[in-house]
């Protein structure tokens, strides 16, 4: 008998008898001051990993699939210290994507060649890289991977039994290798799909604040793209699955505008598509359980939900609403931590980590300048002009930085608190939800630099300033 647990979002645990292989762990409920398990993590759950796991396996690098403070959890639960040198190394065997792709630090390609730096520091020996479209054998199990249609290494993985034949997507783009692979007579029957409902942030939503213009052809484009998956996999159970979470920010502010404006496609939506297909599908929740035995497929429900879910009330809260109004960005609303340092400081801190990032190359040639005002604690909007290649800034008067710019000119507003916040740590990406408004990815050069990502590593194991194990990002 196969049997999968739910741990939320893309987190499964995978048992066969012989082998337990954790696929995509975030184990905590909250991943960031921004992101939440949605539904709720149950407490207790992470008790399906007492004794450990034999492998786990990283769909990509991204920190909802990648999480190094679950990592740290699961560190913990076997007693290996956090210092230099960990005492000793667990037996875990981590599986991760590897290729020939350079980084792309500002797209959402952040931190890939980091993660075997990062699986040592933490503590793990046994790494098993792989390059998508490769197969690797783990124990009984066989775990062919394929290619996601992405800027970066990142992989699907059909885990094959004799009990059962399991594909899990994580966040993949279904590309067209695939397409052909599963086309083929020969192909392996796949009893269960985990595919992706992709519903992505649309463009200018979060950075721009820009309202939808045409939210029936994103849900539509979404839509498409998880019928293509659903008839290229023909799976004989197919779970809309990697849609575990939702915006919730930390302190008073709401964000509900977030949630009912990113999501296009739920698994709600996604579950009532497959019926209009014909297509056997289901939802889980954490800590539901499928069982595979004997060609027969099994859901349990979870102690902690005895009934099962609500998911049409749990989707409803993230569903895309086109008549939602997308506020307007306000640095004395949107705003994240306290101001210490001037302003000068912390643009001169900026420009420094600036240089050689991808942002950086690219205006090596131009030339071209940047505009970025900062609202202060007091109140105060000043804005600023940037020459990354010379690193110098000129202070251009007060207000938003889109009164200072021509047409078109890249800017950025931000409170002061906020970079602060960024340059210090305390927010863990350059795409913490909201907190700015952009034409440009001058902060995401910055803040999705793999430098900055091992950071948060050093802090999560305690070993920054103070020596002091730091708290989740």
């Amino acid at each position: 008998m196969m049997r999968l647990t739910s741990l939320g979002h893309a987190a499964v645990l995978i048992e066969t008898g012989t082998q337990r292989i954790l696929v995509d762990p975030w184990l905590t409920q909250r991943l960031d001051r921004f992101w939440e398990h949605h539904p709720e993590i149950p407490d207790g759950l992470g008790a399906v990993l007492d004794g450990g796991v034999d492998h786990i396996v990283f769909s990509h690098h991204h920190f909802d699939h990648h999480h190094f403070p679950s990592l740290v959890k699961i560190l913990d639960d076997s007693d290996v210290d956090f210092d230099e040198t960990p005492r000793r190394a667990p037996d875990t065997n981590c599986v991760f994507p590897v290729g020939p792709v350079l980084p792309r630090f500002t797209a959402s390609g952040l931190g890939h060649q980091a993660m075997p730096w990062t699986l040592r520091r933490l503590g793990f020996e046994r790494l098993t890289p792989v390059t998508p479209g490769d197969s690797v054998q783990l124990g009984d199990v066989l775990v062919r991977t394929f290619v996601s249609n992405v800027p970066f290494p990142e992989m699907s993985v059909l885990v094959q039994t004799s009990d059962g034949t399991v594909m899990l997507c994580g966040d993949s783009i279904l590309h067209e290798s695939t397409v052909e692979f599963f086309g083929r007579p020969d192909a392996p029957r796949i009893d269960v799909a985990f595919v992706p409902a992709h519903s992505v942030s649309p463009p200018g939503v979060l950075t721009e604040r820009r309202p939808l213009t045409d939210p029936g052809a994103v849900k539509a484009r979404a839509r498409a793209n998880f019928d293509h998956y659903v008839t290229t996999l023909d799976a004989a159970l197919t779970v809309p699955s990697s849609f575990g979470w939702k915006v919730s920010g930390e302190g008073a502010e709401d964000y509900a505008w977030c949630n009912r404006t990113i999501f296009p496609f739920t698994p709600w939506e996604a579950i009532q598509r497959l019926r209009e297909l014909d297509r056997r599908g289901a939802l889980w929740g954490p800590g539901q359980v499928l069982e595979l035995s004997e060609g027969e497929i099994t859901l349990h429900h979870a102690p902690s939900a005895p009934a099962g879910y609500d998911f049409e009330s749990l989707f409803a809260e993230v569903t895309l609403d086109p008549d939602f109004v997308v506020p307007a960005f306000a640095p004395e609303r949107d705003r994240w931590g306290r101001q210490t340092r001037d302003n000068e400081q912390l643009i001169g801190e900026l420009m420094k980590l600036l240089v050689g990032t991808d942002f950086w190359y690219r205006v090596l040639d131009s030339g071209a300048s940047h505009t970025l005002s900062l609202h202060t604690d007091g109140g105060e909007t000043s804005s600023y002009l940037l020459e990354p290649v010379s690193g110098r800034s000129v202070r251009l008067g007060s207000g938003p930085a889109r009164e200072h710019t021509a047409q078109d000119a890249a800017y950025t507003d931000i409170a002061a608190s906020t970079l602060q916040s960024l340059l210090d740590g305390e927010l863990l990406y350059g795409s913490s939800y909201g907190l700015w408004a952009s034409n440009s990815n001058l902060l995401s050069a910055v803040f999705h630099h793999p430098a900055y990502y091992t950071r948060h590593v050093e802090q999560v194991l305690g070993v920054s300033a103070g020596g002091v194990r730091g708290t989740e990002a």
